[in-house]
């Protein structure tokens, strides 16, 4: 799990240090624009000729319309043969003739401005453009004609013939937009050439309309600009430069975080390995401490045999010396045994043997196994039983040991204290219960006293021995035979109940004793 983990994040981290020294630089490539520059040129030639021949309209326009002052339908109708006037005015040189003014269409919102030469107003006020004699009448005895396109003026085209001058307005925006409908349909065959390359090319309007285009118009702003520039509006060719993304990185950033990367990977690998060799190392080990302990047992056993047949022939006087040897001869004998036990259930390998056998019987001989060194520590024990004694199927090691390893809890924690080994059994129960008035236990250590190696009071002054596995390997057999070992609450001292579910033998029932007391 950890070499994964490791794997994992110097992954994240190369990856990270990739995408953050990414450059993604755009690369330019200009294009061969022959043919877009002489679709420029022809089309600024073609809007001049449309320009050229729409001042001749005007021009002889505007010589009839001198002619046709008085008739004010007939001026109308010709005007309006021609795109883009608004409105005309006749104005006189030196004359008592009065302006006339023509509008043609709808009024203009707002009214368009009449030209004029008069600096007083006659009449109503309107909205007037004031014009200089000096420009209309330059020919008095001849004619003349041209554009008045200033600043602050409405687009105006005059014709003078003798002493009348015909001023009309013109509407630059209806003239652009004829144009532009005659340009949509002329670059049908001029845009060809343009067309060809593939594009990305196209030809719009002052306003970004597109006329005609070839290929797929990027969003961006065109790369190339050709303008066509008339009096009536301005068109444009416009061009894209084929662009490409390159990507580069920033070497010391990638090659840091390539480094960084092989470091977590490499430091992963050696954790991996360094577990490996520290489970392998305890595997040994424990291997080790199950071997010595099973080679411990067999001469224990063995001890102990001697010492009952030597008890035999001991004389009184030394009678209390040798029950001091067989104590502690049992004390040895338990905690090989736990240590033995430990060691099976690090490797995995504990498995218990279940037989036919007197629940209370086991439990009364580790009892009496104690009682020496119960009083040798000033501890008076009560034994009692309640209910059946009647033989079931569990293994009566695995429960002697639970039973000597919390009498030996409180051989240790209860000097001079009283305790109590209580058992119970129904048809399908068993309950053991052992409990002391001594010191008893935290509140804050009770979830950790089972914990293998964990010690309540671990200082040195404390003056208690022990591995520390007592607990930790009772809760371990009593879950493995199906039971529960907990500490229970109690007013004082230290309480412990073992519960375990029974598969009684009917065929093997007890006496029915409800109670047995030793002290």
């Amino acid at each position: 799990m950890v070499l994964g983990v490791m794997l994992v994040l110097a992954s994240c981290i190369a990856l990270g240090g990739v995408l953050v020294s990414r450059r993604d630089v755009e690369v330019r490539r200009d294009r061969d624009r022959q043919a877009q520059h002489a679709l420029a040129g022809t089309l600024q030639a073609e809007a001049r000729k449309l320009e050229v021949l729409y001042e001749a309209h005007l021009l002889s326009t505007g010589e009839l319309l001198t002619q046709i002052w008085h008739d004010p339908e007939s001026a109308r109708q010709l005007a309006q043969n021609i795109e883009g006037i608004q409105h005309v005015a006749w104005l006189y040189w030196k004359s008592a003739n009065p302006e006339m003014q023509l509008n043609l269409g709808f009024p203009a919102n707002p009214p368009l401005p009449e030209p004029t030469l008069e600096k007083e107003h006659r009449g109503i006020p309107r909205p007037r453009v004031l014009l200089e004699a000096k420009l209309l009448f330059r020919d008095v005895g001849g004619k003349s004609s041209g554009w008045i396109d200033e600043p602050g003026k409405p687009l105006m085209f005059y014709v003078q013939v003798l002493g009348t001058t015909v001023v009309m307005v013109i509407d630059r925006h209806e003239v652009e937009a004829a144009m532009t409908g005659h340009f949509k349909t002329w670059l049908t065959e001029g845009f060809q050439s343009v067309a060809k390359l593939g594009g990305p090319d196209a030809v719009q309007d002052a306003q970004g309309k597109t006329l005609c285009a070839a290929g797929s118009l990027p969003d961006r702003q065109p790369d190339i600009l050709g303008p066509v520039i008339s009096r009536f509006g301005v068109w444009q060719i416009v061009s894209w430069d084929e662009r490409q993304m390159n990507a580069t990185y920033h070497v010391p950033t990638l090659a840091g975080s390539l480094a960084l990367a092989v470091l977590v990977a490499g430091l992963g690998i050696g954790l991996s390995a360094q577990q490996r060799r520290t489970a392998k190392l305890a595997a040994q080990r424990v291997s080790f401490v199950n071997r010595v302990s099973h080679e411990l047992r067999t001469p224990m056993t063995n001890i102990l045999l001697n010492l009952d047949v030597i008890e035999e022939s001991m004389p009184d006087s030394a009678a209390s010396r040798f029950g001091l040897v067989r104590e502690e001869a049992g004390r040895l004998s338990r905690l090989i045994e736990n240590v033995l036990t430990f060691s099976r259930q690090e490797e995995g390998c504990l498995k218990l043997n279940h037989g036919p056998c007197l629940p209370t019987e086991v439990v009364s001989s580790i009892v009496r196994q104690f009682e020496p060194a119960l009083l040798r520590r000033g501890i008076t024990l009560k034994q009692t039983h309640e209910g059946e004694k009647t033989e079931a199927v569990l293994d009566a090691d695995a429960l002697a040991q639970i039973t000597a390893n919390l009498l030996s809890n409180v051989e240790k924690y209860a000097p001079g204290a009283a305790a109590a080994v209580h058992t119970r059994q129904s048809k399908n129960e068993f309950t053991l219960t052992v409990s002391d008035e001594g010191p008893g236990i935290p509140v804050s250590e009770a979830g950790r006293i089972f914990q293998a190696f964990y010690r309540v009071d671990d200082r040195v002054q404390a003056g208690v021995s022990g591995t520390g596995l007592g607990l930790s390997i009772a809760r371990d057999l009593a879950q493995r035979m199906g039971g529960t070992l907990k500490l229970i609450p109690s007013e004082k001292g230290a309480s412990f109940e073992f519960r375990l579910p029974l598969e009684v033998l009917q065929n093997h029932a007890g006496p029915p004793d409800s109670t047995l007391t030793t002290a």
